[in-house]
């Protein structure tokens, strides 16, 4: 559980994901890295300096004796998670351009999520509210990326990406 929980570990992944975007959709792929990018660089943040600061959730390593510890103990708040926070926020852009490939991205979110508990550093509600956090940011940035990519991207008469169609509008 701890190799889910350090994105060391996925540094080749991302590279990859990052070139194929680009090569699949072009302008459109720029405008969907540059927004994800943007919704990252609001939710980490927004719940590792905002919301943990805020709220002072007490980690459970620092609180109950019993936690089996596979790392070390972080200094900051427990809630949110901000690793759930990001993954899910990433999970959900992802699911859009490769549908079939949602519920892996999810499947990884989750097991992100439960490797934070796993590692004794969160307590399952504060995997659960970060993921809500991060689904609930990325959602109207996911929407105003639609809309960035149909008014710029996209020639006229194009449609805004719906139901059978990727990220571009394309069937």
């Amino acid at each position: 559980m701890p190799f889910m929980t350090d994105l060391k570990n996925f540094r080749y992944v991302l590279p990859v994901l990052v070139v194929w975007v680009l090569l699949r959709e072009k302008k459109a792929g720029i405008v969907f890295l540059v927004f994800i990018g943007l919704t990252l660089a609001i939710t980490d943040p927004f719940s590792s300096r905002l919301l943990k600061d805020w709220l002072g959730r007490i980690r459970p390593c620092h609180v109950l004796e019993e936690v089996r510890l596979l790392t070390d103990c972080n200094t900051s708040y427990s809630f949110p998670s901000s690793h759930a926070v990001n993954i899910f926020a990433a999970a959900f852009f992802l699911s859009q351009p490769l549908k079939k490939l949602s519920p892996l991205f999810f499947g990884i979110a989750g097991i992100v999520g439960y490797s934070r508990i796993y590692i004794g550093i969160h307590y399952p509600l504060d995997v659960i509210g970060g993921a809500t956090i991060g689904l609930l940011i990325a959602w109207p940035m996911r929407w105003l990326k639609d809309q960035v990519v149909a008014r710029w991207i996209q020639p006229p008469g194009w449609k805004i990406a719906k139901k059978g169609r990727n990220f571009i509008g394309r069937r």
